[in-house]
């Protein structure tokens, strides 16, 4: 049967007997595989479920999907609202899997949604919900929340094979080293935008604000399946001049020309951040370099006000 528990009742029971396996790990979105990866190292069988460009909110199971986890040992994910595809995967009884939502564990930092109307639109119909709860569940974004992670999955790394507990151990004291060195490095570039506020396509990106001192101001789409309205990019722009906003970030496929309305007057930029790390080789280091690239972004953003001219002049 399925065990859709906290890591905290796993380890409860006795550790198994030391015996080398060849564990069966999943992990659902990429940021979450390469912290895995960088634990595993070069054991056991690791992999990705949420391939190519996909998103996680709206990804659809495969019948290869089920089998896959059926046959699976662990299966690493975010949480329930987040990966909603996986919800009726965990209602049956499907294998002897061990289902770890990140989200959930202890000392995971978890944030609201930003509510005010500039985040989200707050009067909906009675069948419209937010897709994704009432926690913005993009954790990873946040390295604290990232180090907790790599130690909870070098726990249920070493419970399922404790053969190979060293080696868990030794390598996500390593991950977790290079995130330390990973954040100081991000927050000493970011550190002169702290008093420059943003505006986002999406609210997507607090974990990764709050981390490292940064300020938006509000979100384009207050609804991921919805366009906004025209009152709705009037109150931006009002803020975006008042507010003096220095960039707008937009995420892989969002087009500049709506940022154009809001930005117009103001000397912001434009730029792309990739949360999910979609473009992206799917390896280790997948989560360093998706921070990395997400930091760059923002920086260069600063400059790009000759964009917003450009596609002005195409109107």
């Amino acid at each position: 049967m399925c065990r859709y528990m906290l890591v905290v009742l796993m380890l409860a029971f006795p550790v198994l007997p030391a015996a080398a396996k060849d564990l069966k790990v999943i992990a659902t979105i990429k940021p979450l595989y390469s912290l895995v990866a960088s634990v595993m190292g070069d054991k056991g069988n690791l992999d990705l479920m949420v391939k190519g460009g996909l998103d996680p909110h709206i990804y659809r199971l495969k019948p290869s999907n089920i089998r896959q986890i059926h046959n699976s040992d662990v299966v690493f994910y975010i949480d329930p609202d987040m990966e909603t595809f996986l919800k009726r995967i965990f209602k049956r009884n499907y294998g002897s899997f061990m289902a770890v939502p990140m989200a959930q564990q202890k000392d995971i930092n978890l944030m609201p949604y930003r509510t005010s109307k500039v985040w989200y639109k707050d009067v909906v119909d009675d069948d419209e919900t937010h897709s994704e709860g009432e926690n913005d569940l993009h954790v990873w974004l946040d390295p604290a929340n990232a180090r907790r992670m790599v130690q909870v999955i070098e726990e249920v790394l070493s419970y399922h094979d404790p053969y190979n507990r060293l080696t868990y151990i030794e390598n996500a004291q390593k991950t977790i080293a290079r995130l330390y060195a990973m954040e100081e490095e991000i927050r000493e570039k970011l550190r002169p935008l702290r008093e420059k506020p943003m505006i986002v396509y999406h609210d997507a990106f607090q974990y990764f604000e709050r981390a490292f001192g940064l300020k938006s101001v509000g979100a384009i789409l207050l609804r991921a399946d919805q366009n906004p309205s025209a009152k709705h990019l009037k109150v931006l722009k009002k803020i975006a001049r008042e507010r003096n906003v220095t960039c707008v970030l937009g995420t892989p496929g969002a087009h500049p020309r709506i940022a154009t309305v809001v930005m117009s007057g103001t000397k912001a930029g434009f730029g792309v951040v990739d949360p999910l790390g979609v473009y992206l080789d799917t390896e280790p280091d997948l989560y360093f370099k998706m921070m990395r690239e997400m930091t760059q972004s923002i920086l260069d953003c600063q400059n790009k006000s000759d964009i917003f001219e450009d596609m002005n002049k195409l109107d």
